[in-house]
């Protein structure tokens, strides 16, 4: 019973959530112009490098796999607009809440504190969602790279993205219950992690000490799942890094509840909800 009560607050949060985010007027402005001045850009870029009559290719396909550059850089940058976005309002969602006076101060069990920080967060996400999906179709329509479709296996490795993403979002969330103004470290990670990620390039020609660190992120596992689902119709790589996904979630998901507890405890103790 306790559950199913865990289940439908999570579903009225996550209503709450969109409704408050469509209702925003940044929600229409971010989606129409959103879709260009992210992606088209980095499509350019990567056009460029190619150079004229693509004679830069050769070196990107000895390096990628792939001459298939501006699918390649498309799937990198569509899937970090959606899952660095997703994180940053996961992240930020107390600090959103407490802004709007909706925050809720009493937390009875784990379970509580993650529909909290997630159920309105989620709702939000549908924002960078829908952008994501319409530059990869502005881009797809503009561009017409080839794709294999392989649709099953790439929507697992979005639905394991996207647990992963919830899950290295709760230790920053913990952070900035007592630290308001740690969201300026969120925006921060987020840039490194689309650094690490590999949006237009293969995340091997970084050095060996970025490439650590890049495996440690969802977004890297994400968009190579996805290009090996829909560029190399290499299933078994993207059913890897789906299991690969869900380990981050695992691991993730504990430390953002350990900390998560810690902070609650600490704000508490102190009869303080941050400390500024």
């Amino acid at each position: 019973m306790q559950v199913h009560g865990e289940i439908r607050a999570l579903l009225a949060l996550i209503r709450k959530g969109w409704r408050i985010d469509r209702r925003h007027p940044f929600f229409m402005t971010a989606s129409l112009i959103g879709m260009l001045q992210w992606v088209l850009p980095i499509v350019l870029a990567t056009i460029a490098l190619a150079g004229p009559a693509n004679s830069g290719l050769e070196n990107f396909a000895r390096q990628a796999g792939t001459e298939n550059y501006l699918a390649y850089s498309v799937i990198g940058a569509t899937t970090f607009l959606w899952a660095g976005w997703t994180m940053a309002e996961l992240a930020n969602n107390l600090r959103f809440d407490r802004s709007l006076g909706t925050l809720p101060t009493i937390w009875a069990t784990a379970t509580t504190r993650v529909v909290l920080i997630c159920g309105g967060a989620i709702g939000r996400t549908f924002t960078p969602s829908v952008m994501a999906l319409g530059s990869f179709g502005l881009a797809w329509a503009l561009f017409r790279f080839p794709l294999v479709l392989n649709v099953g296996p790439a929507l697992a490795v979005l639905i394991c993205g996207g647990l992963a993403t919830i899950a290295i979002a709760l230790p920053w969330a913990a952070i900035l219950l007592r630290y308001r103004e740690g969201y300026l470290f969120v925006g921060l990670f987020a840039m490194v992690a689309g650094i690490l990620a590999g949006i237009a390039y293969p995340v091997e020609v970084l050095p060996v000490w970025a490439q650590s660190l890049s495996a440690l992120l969802p977004p890297t596992w994400t968009i190579r799942g996805l290009r090996d689902a829909l560029i190399f119709g290499d299933l078994q790589h993207a059913m890897l890094s789906c299991g690969a996904l869900l380990g981050i979630a695992l691991v993730y998901g504990a430390i953002g509840l350990v900390l998560l507890r810690a902070m609650d405890r600490a704000a508490r103790a102190k009869g303080e909800l941050e400390w500024i």
